[in-house]
Order: structure tokens, then C-alpha cells, then sequence
């Protein structure tokens, strides 16, 4: 069985919900100290001139050069997406894999990671907006999962000839053989993988499979002075800890 990192952040290297809420704890205790409206309204001017996280990163430098995931293939594995969504483009299929009979998204998680990836609403964008989404429900509305469900949509996302794989998932499972087979079997068909490394820092050897393994890009996460954030998983990986 497989289970969600929390961190709600594919292909970014910081969650932006976290940062928000960083900002509202903030502003709570502005509010216990006894501080002034103006501190209270300052924290509020900050959270609103740093609410688009696509241009701390600077992905309006790669807009203005024509880089906007045209073209580029990519699969979410989450909890799906929910249907007739405005704020997304091109949404190309959405598939089941669970043993639950629906496509809709009722926990949120897979269309807040659309969201980040493709979303097009002025207030939230996300980095890459004509990319080309395939959405494949790999959990249930209980948050359940099973290694069998990945490996069939993997074996789809391989046929149909993905370019990019994004997991904002993962486990500490690093010893599930047939899952890890498959993620060496998605890399070498150049299919780009793409998996949060969890939220279970700040200690050492928290990092989350398969964003542990060598051949996937692992994120975690920052806050808004480019320092690594507390919750963010750390290495080694747990292919270097012993018997992992």
C-alpha cells in the first residue's frame, strides 16, 4: 500500500500552501502581541506581493522565450482531476485506476498539483500552461492506494509515450521490488519522472520513494528566503542507509 506526502508540490521546488499558511501564523501572532493594524496590514501586503510563486522562481523569463509546455506530454499520478475545471486548458484524458467507479477528484490533491503544473487563473498560475494533461486517479476518496494500481498506469504511460511522469506522492516503501522495476522501466524509456521527497524532515535519511532512487528528480521544499523549509525531507537517500 502506498501513501501521501503532504507536501502538495510536483514540479516546484516549494509548496506554496505551506507558504501561506506560514504567513497566516505569522499573522496570528502579530495579532496575540498586541501589535498594531499596520503590522497586521504589512503581513498581509507581503502574503499578497508573494503570492505568485511562478515569479519567485522565475518562469516569466522562460514564458518570454516560448517555454510553455507545448507539445509536452505529462502524466499526474494522484487523485485525479476534477471535471470541467476552469482554470485548466488543456486537459487531454483523465483515467481510474482505483477500484472506486468515478473520475471525479474529491479530495482536491490531484487539482491543486494541475493547478501548480497548468493552472490559468491570473491569481494562481502555474509554470507550464499548454502542457498536455493526463490525469491518472491512482487513490481513493479514503486516500488508498495499492503498488498494483501504479504499476497499471505506469504500463499505460509507457504505451502511450509520456514525456514527463510527476508523483506528488511517495513512502518510505523503498524496498517494494516491483515498484521500484517499474520506475527503472519509466526512465529507460525516457520518460522524465518527477516525485516529491516527502515532508518529513528537518531530520536526515527522510527521504521519500521513488524520489530517493537516482534516476528521478526528487523536490522538496523552500520558503521565501530561499532557505530549505523545516518540513522538507533530507538525505542520504535510503538506498545509502544500511539494508536500504
Amino acid at each position: 500500500m502506498r501513501a501521501f506526502s503532504r507536501q502538495c508540490n510536483p514540479a516546484t521546488p516549494c509548496s506554496l500552501l505551506n507558504l501561506l499558511m506560514s504567513f497566516s501564523e505569522k499573522e496570528k501572532h502579530f495579532h496575540h502581541s498586541g501589535l498594531s493594524n499596520s503590522s497586521l496590514n504589512w503581513s498581509r501586503h507581503l502574503l499578497m506581493q508573494r503570492s505568485q510563486v511562478t515569479s519567485l522562481f522565475g518562469a516569466d523569463a522562460l514564458w518570454r522565450k516560448g517555454y510553455t509546455g507545448a507539445k509536452v506530454k505529462m502524466a499526474i499520478f494522484d487523485t485525479g482531476i476534477r471535471a470541467d475545471h476552469p482554470h485548466f486548458r488543456n486537459i487531454k484524458e483523465r483515467t481510474n485506476w482505483t477500484n472506486e467507479d468515478t473520475l471525479n477528484d474529491n479530495l482536491g490533491h490531484g487539482t491543486f498539483v494541475v493547478g501548480v503544473i497548468a493552472g490559468e487563473d491570473a491569481e494562481c498560475l502555474g509554470f507550464a500552461r499548454d502542457t498536455e494533461i493526463y490525469a491518472f486517479c491512482v487513490f481513493t476518496d479514503a486516500q488508498v492506494s495499492y503498488t498494483s494500481w501504479f504499476l497499471d498506469g505506469f504500463n499505460y504511460a509507457i504505451a502511450i509515450n509520456m514525456d514527463v511522469l510527476n508523483l506528488s506522492i511517495g513512502g518510505p516503501d523503498y524496498l517494494d521490488l516491483p515498484f521500484v522495476e517499474k520506475v527503472w522501466e519509466i526512465t529507460a524509456n525516457n520518460i522524465i519522472m518527477v516525485s516529491a521527497i516527502g515532508n518529513d524532515g528537518p531530520l536526515y535519511g527522510t527521504l521519500n520513494n521513488p524520489a530517493d532512487q537516482s534516476d528521478v528528480i526528487g523536490v522538496g521544499g523552500i520558503d521565501y528566503s530561499d532557505h530549505i523549509a523545516s518540513f522538507s525531507s533530507r538525505g542520504m537517500s535510503t538506498w545509502e542507509i544500511p539494508h536500504g
